[in-house]
């Protein structure tokens, strides 16, 4: 044991000393893979933040989202009061269940402001806390007691809203808030990280569903998320088939709310697969992209050392002459790289916090932070690094033949080492190549997704959103007053051009998908469904929608007046095909017994998602069907912010309504791409990245050629050679080398297609200017890589050549 330990403190300590000797070979080995590991680690971190990272709950594997899956055309819904109380009651599924729904309210009173505040809040069951297995670091949670219809108003803070509006003051808990103007009692504070269900979570209250929402004709409305805990031994593939006999149950009892042949049904999913369902897929892309850096990066260093170790040869032939065994070398070459990956990771992790602070501030993520599992995870990538980038030196140099070793001059001798330089340098070209043909359609999909016409003109438009409290504006008539009045008056602001207001903007929350009866016509075999929107009159000219036929509302259209709807390009060709659909009658869920008449078609607007294909949508008055909250979209002549011109409106109106949300709808619709912009870029980067990596590949094969050739060349030139045919020489060894990397990356490009066809958007799979573009990268690669080493070369002197050698 000893003298094991011995031969590695003479490894050590030797490979110290070329460290020392070598410093070129030593910085760019370690800039390279300091590149390689810092990208690597950044994402991994990211990656975990958002993927991998285990839920803070107790059993968190085995707690469920519960969903009504409908056609194709809703997709996921949540699901009605009474779904809730029927799942919950078969334990033989679910051992406990929770619900919850999104809220808002006005605060007042708390901040000294003259102005109301917006708060985040969930309307949460009793048992969603112990569901969880969070006790709070205040007080208490939500009791069933509290948790009926009725009861007195409680709430529990977020541990960051308990801090950054009270201070941290323990003394809350027991005191009353004013919440819609109704007093709220703060019974607890959570710790901190706890934010569920999403992260600007301020507060939760009680859910507290009224009686009547659990009517049979209630079950339509999917306004709930449940949660569930898989029963005792229940694996998630089991309680989907149970959840298949309930819903079979129900669809023979309520055939119009669980269309089963229409392919309706319940369905389980992990808490974790259904919170990070949105990032996986991207990230673990970007992962994928950063992996192809990190094995140039090793494939690179890998051909520096394998430069040096042929260098080295004659010194190998000594060794073991004189008894140095193959596994002795290699472990000696090994512990030389090994120093080189311990110094490269050690800067990667610099590179790796300077990254992560980058994308803290421009990705999608803004909390992410290296943590214990990052760190192991660097470890393992230092292993990986060590043998990617030493083992084939090693193995080669372990293979060094004695006698011609010996026998010949050191720095004519090649030993074969040259083919595999060129396999090195060609799978760097290769992997580069697919990495720059991948950005590359990624950079056009996303200019083509920018191109797609949202269906409005975005453009000076400027929004945010009001929520009226229920104390004082229970009667639809207050609220339609409210809202009208309110956006008459901002319109007659400096700088405003038009004015309106809609329950649901594009690009932004609110508005949901409601069913549709269309009473003349038969009924068919899936409901009609639609996004149900609610405008106030000049809704559609302040946002430029174009009116296809018909006309849109105006003041004349109030609730004395008969019940009339707007509807969309696309719910006329679904539910009206070949008709005219004006003057045809149409009502929704809850009042399918009074039809509106169809007064006009107007153009169809995306709601959220860039490129996403149209789904119909009707639009209600708010003079005849009103909501509590509204986006208020003005368009503006200039560019003056006319934010705290209708804040001070608002609380001239009434100083308990907040104004919340505000943002121009073309930062809404660049918002709504953040992550594929993040993507965009970061694939950009690492394909720039792989270009320069797989250029410094190439320069030092070519280099060290020029070098290992300079008799033959000096030679070549003696008998008449001109600098010119030299140089080319260098140029058809660089291009041979480019060609090799060219096949399989084209096989790498392939693969890449196959592998993110679904991310692309608008081109094809052999996208031709995509094509031109990698073309032109790997030009760029080879050219500058190559223009040094034929300069080199040209400018060889052959006598002055000749006399050194």
């Amino acid at each position: 044991m000893s003298s094991i330990a011995n031969e590695f403190a003479s490894d050590f300590c030797y490979g110290v000393r070329q460290i020392r000797r070598n410093r070129w070979l030593t910085v760019l080995s370690v800039g390279v893979l300091a590149i390689g590991i810092g990208s690597a680690t950044a994402v991994f971190a990211v990656l975990y933040d958002a993927v991998l990272r285990p839920l803070p709950y107790r059993e968190a594997s085995r707690i469920v989202f519960v969903h009504n899956d409908f056609s194709s055309l809703l997709g996921h819904a949540g699901d009605s009061a009474p779904d809730y109380a029927d799942l919950s009651v078969h334990r033989e599924i679910f051992s406990e269940t929770a619900a919850y729904y999104f809220n808002d309210f006005t605060m007042t009173g708390v901040s000294g402001s003259a102005y109301a505040e917006h708060v985040d809040a969930v309307n949460a069951s009793a048992s969603l806390f112990s569901l969880l297995g969070i006790r709070p670091e205040l007080g208490r949670t939500i009791l069933p007691t509290d948790d009926h219809y009725g009861a007195a108003g409680v709430l529990v803070l977020s541990n960051a809203f308990w801090k950054s509006k009270f201070g941290g003051n323990p003394g809350i808990v027991g005191k009353s808030i004013l919440l819609d103007g109704e007093p709220y009692k703060v019974i607890g504070v959570m710790p901190a990280g706890f934010t569920f269900p999403y992260p600007a979570m301020q507060m939760w209250v009680p859910l507290a569903v009224r009686p009547e929402a659990f009517a049979p004709d209630e079950r339509g409305n999917k306004w709930l998320r449940m949660l569930g805990r898989l029963a005792p031994g229940v694996t998630i593939e089991q309680a989907d088939s149970m959840l298949g006999a309930v819903g079979h149950h129900l669809a023979t009892q309520f055939p119009d709310d669980y269309p089963e042949k229409a392919g309706w049904h319940f369905s389980a999913e992990r808490m974790q697969a259904e919170q990070t369902k949105d990032v996986r897929q991207w990230l673990l892309l970007a992962f994928g992209a950063v992996a192809c850096i990190l094995l140039i990066a090793c494939i690179n260093v890998s051909g520096l050392l394998l430069v040096r170790a042929t260098v080295r040869n004659r010194e190998w032939a000594v060794r073991s002459a004189l008894g140095a065994s193959s596994g002795r070398l290699v472990r000696q070459l090994l512990t030389e790289t090994g120093l080189l990956v311990v110094l490269g990771c050690g800067a990667g992790m610099a590179v790796a916090v300077a990254l992560v602070q980058v994308i803290n501030t421009y990705g999608p993520l803004h909390n992410t932070q290296i943590e214990p599992r990052t760190l192991a995870f660097v470890l393992a990538l230092c292993a990986i690094s060590a043998l990617l980038s030493g083992l084939l030196p090693a193995v080669l140099a372990s293979r060094v033949s004695i006698d011609p070793m010996l026998r010949a001059g050191a720095g004519r001798t090649t030993t074969g080492h040259s083919r595999w330089r060129g396999a090195l340098v060609a799978g760097q070209i290769s992997i580069a190549i697919a990495l720059l043909f991948t950005a590359g359609a990624f950079s056009r999909s996303f200019t083509k997704l920018l191109a797609v016409s949202p269906g409005f003109s975005p453009e000076r438009v400027w929004s945010g959103s009001v929520g009226l409290p229920q104390r004082g504006y229970a009667a639809s008539v207050s609220r339609a007053e409210f809202f009208g009045d309110l956006v008459g008056r901002i319109a007659a602001l400096p700088g405003v051009e038009s004015a309106s207001a809609a329950m649901a903007l594009p690009f932004s929350s609110g508005g949901y998908t409601a069913d549709i009866f269309v009473p003349e016509h038969p009924a068919p075999r899936v409901r009609p469904a639609a996004r149900l929107n609610i405008v106030l009159p000049n809704y559609f000219e302040t946002m430029k929608i174009p009116l296809l036929r018909g006309r849109t509302f105006t003041a004349h259209d109030d609730a004395s007046s008969r019940a009339v709807v707007v509807i969309d390009e696309e719910f006329a060709r679904n539910y009206f095909p070949g008709e005219n659909s004006i003057g045809q009658l149409v009502a929704n869920n809850c009042c399918h017994d009074r039809p509106a008449v169809v007064i006009g078609v107007v153009g169809n607007v995306v709601t959220r998602e860039l490129g996403a294909a149209p789904r119909p949508e009707i639009y209600w008055p708010e003079l005849q069907l009103s909501n509590s909250a509204m986006f208020l979209a003005v368009r503006e002549a200039g560019n003056a912010d006319i934010t705290s011109g209708v804040r001070e409106i608002l609380r001239q109106k009434d100083s308990s309504v907040a104004l919340f949300d505000v943002e121009s709808m073309p930062q809404r619709i660049m918002d709504s791409v953040k992550l594929r912009r993040f993507l965009e870029w970061l694939l950009n980067a690492f394909a720039l990245v792989g270009m320069i990596l797989a250029a410094l590949g190439l320069y030092g094969t070519l280099a060290y050629v020029v070098q290992l050739r300079r008799r033959e060349m000096a030679i070549r030139m003696a008998f008449g050679a001109s600098p010119r045919d030299v140089a080319r020489l260098v140029a058809q060894h660089s291009l041979s080398l480019a060609l090799a990397g060219v096949i399989p990356g084209i096989l790498l490009c392939a693969f890449t297609v196959e592998s993110t066809r679904s991310f692309l958007f608008g081109i094809a799979a052999l996208d031709p200017v995509t094509v031109a573009y990698t073309a032109a990268g790997l030009s760029l690669i080879v050219a500058v890589a190559t223009l040094f080493p034929i300069a080199q070369a040209a400018r060889l002197d052959p006598l002055t050549t000749l006399h050194e050698e």
